[in-house]
């Protein structure tokens, strides 16, 4: 039987640290079943496992500025599904143009996290029994999101709620698969600190919530609070803890993915301040590595389970509480971090990759 040709429109790119191209590369360095070949992108230099697999074919892509141009022509090839599609112009047009030509071929989306606007979010609340919070994105963003997923066939969330709340938009279509951790992502024995290291690992968007970060360690001056991120508010951010005289808050800049692990390590507890998320990698990786998680409940994070790996929070003040407990009690940290390494377990990429790869083959030589 001829394998299936399916084309992730995705990079992997050593250098990327885009979280969905990480996942695409995670996933293509360890599908193995021959009923499928995968044709995925590179810029510079591809991720070398990805690279060495027998079962990927990469495409360099223009090294001009027309590299989107490129994007939309590599839609067009002969293939026999598309899967995980972005959110760009290039996708969308790449995309369009192949529904205009008459020769569509199955889509297969993923939901990693919510976005829409106050009616939307009425609309999951009232689904998910609780409130939920929608990332705001541009109307030609969520206008392209909304036909990609009633255009895909199927659609893998990354958490129940997602399946959940997508059901209720695009009808049942949906899978569920988390995504997976590297395994580089590993606890080690932590050496007790007169200081406490409270860490976060997030781009600097205002649905980030930096301010509660601020808030924490004025809070509380007996621990050290790092956020690692990039961003366009990175200088002001750094110039408001200066001149807050806040001692105990740094932000050091982005981190690349392979700093990650050490970052976690020397950590004691990881908090994440945003209220709208999916299921945010960072805090499987914080997890894996040990570290007790603090989150809020809106997006019902199953990384996190209350009072056993960290806290499920629903209020600012919550966080405090939860923050303080922890700060308080090396033993808590200690054994909520060792829950977390064990849950952990279950979400190694080489676990995961192979789920993903099942659920996208059976549904398309089924169909």
């Amino acid at each position: 039987m001829k394998p299936l040709e399916i084309l992730v429109p995705r990079w992997t790119d050593s250098q990327n640290r885009n979280p969905q191209n990480l996942n695409a590369s995670a996933m293509l360095a360890r599908f193995r079943r021959p009923e499928a070949r995968w044709t995925a992108f590179y810029y510079h230099t591809p991720v070398e496992d990805v690279g060495q697999s027998e079962q990927v074919r990469l495409v360099k892509l223009w090294q001009t500025r027309a590299w989107k141009a490129d994007v939309v022509r590599q839609y067009q090839k002969t293939v026999d599904a598309i899967f995980y599609p972005g959110v760009g112009r290039e996708d969308e047009l790449g995309w369009g143009f192949r529904k205009l030509s008459g020769r569509r071929v199955p889509l297969i989306a993923t939901m990693e996290s919510l976005v829409g606007d106050d009616r939307r979010e009425a609309l999951f609340a009232e689904i998910a029994g609780h409130p939920v919070h929608c990332a705001r994105v541009p109307d030609r963003t969520l206008r392209w999101l909304d036909s990609l997923y009633k255009d895909a066939e199927l659609i893998i969330a990354i958490s129940p709620l997602l399946a959940k709340l997508g059901s209720g938009l695009y009808g049942q279509k949906f899978r569920v698969q988390m995504l997976g951790v590297d395994s580089v992502f590993s606890p080690s024995s932590r050496q007790p600190k007169t200081r406490p290291r409270v860490i976060n690992v997030a781009s600097f968007q205002e649905r980030k919530r930096p301010q509660l970060f601020f808030d924490l360690a004025m809070r509380f001056p007996q621990a050290d609070f790092t956020w690692y991120g990039d961003g366009g508010r990175l200088g002001e951010l750094r110039e408001l803890a200066q001149a807050r005289g806040l001692k105990n808050l740094s932000f050091p800049g982005g981190a690349q993915h392979h700093e990650l692990p050490k970052i976690m390590r020397d950590a004691d507890i990881f908090v994440l301040p945003s209220n709208s998320e999916g299921v945010p990698k960072v805090t499987q990786e914080a997890a894996a590595c040990g570290l007790p998680v603090v989150v809020f409940g809106f997006y019902e994070a199953p990384s996190v389970l209350h009072k056993q790996n960290g806290y499920v929070v629903w209020t600012d003040d919550e966080m405090f509480g939860a923050v303080e407990l922890l700060l308080s009690d090396e033993a808590i940290r200690a054994e909520m971090g060792r829950r977390g390494a064990a849950m952990a377990a279950e979400w190694n990429w080489n676990e995961r990759a192979p789920a993903w790869e099942r659920d996208i083959l059976e549904f398309l030589l089924k169909n």
